[in-house]
């Protein structure tokens, strides 16, 4: 009786890590490109002599709960005209750092909007300015899922949320009210989108679900 205990207990186990094995799938996403129009009078690359981004998402997803696995992180490097660069890492493992709003889309696939709470301190390095006038900088970054292939969306770049230190600053014309990810105050323009230069496929800012 206690071997067939202990055979029935090794079954169970083994449907339960293979159905949290199938629930967690691991993805992979590279991006890279130049910088879209947000329509701002002086658009936030070229005030701060930014010239283009790569992006290297790799990230697994909870599909019965719909967030991402602790294991998920972002790369993601500036490099700037004068030849230097600037990287982050964010990371789904540090508290309210990193988080995704995942949505099935009827006929397109998982939609994961995936956003990173940069460190004012780190980011005021990126624009050479003092951490108080930069405000709470954001990460975002869209992945759409079909058929288990991950592919870089249209919709990312950065959102800035500020207070009275960023209104006196340069940064002003770029902050969006509340967290508000479809308000981008800086655009990700893929290069390895088809047609870049396309109407159809401009990357323009959008709201995604």
């Amino acid at each position: 009786m206690n071997a067939m205990k202990r055979a029935l207990f090794a079954v169970c186990a083994c449907i339960a890590l293979a159905g949290s094995a199938a629930a967690a799938e691991r993805f992979s996403v590279t991006d890279k490109g130049g910088f879209g129009n947000t329509g701002r009078l002086v658009e936030f690359a070229n005030r701060y002599a930014w010239q283009s981004y790569e992006i290297k998402y790799e990230f697994g997803l909870d599909m019965e709960s719909r967030s991402l696995t602790r294991k998920s992180q972002l790369n993601l490097t500036v490099h700037r005209t004068d030849g230097s660069k600037w990287e982050y890492r964010c990371r789904a493992s540090e508290a309210g750092a990193m988080w995704a709003n995942v949505n099935m889309i009827y006929g397109k696939g998982v939609s994961v909007l995936t956003e990173c709470r940069i460190s004012p301190k780190k980011f005021a390095k990126a624009v050479t300015l003092n951490e108080e006038l930069v405000g709470e900088p954001t990460l975002v970054f869209h992945v759409m899922i079909k058929d288990g292939q991950a592919t870089a969306g249209l919709h990312k770049g950065f959102y800035f949320t500020g207070d009275s230190e960023i209104a006196a600053g340069g940064m002003n014309q770029y902050a969006t009210e509340g967290a508000d990810p479809s308000n981008l105050g800086v655009l990700f323009a893929s290069a390895m989108m088809p047609y870049p230069h396309h109407p159809y496929f401009a990357a323009t800012p959008r709201f995604m679900p």
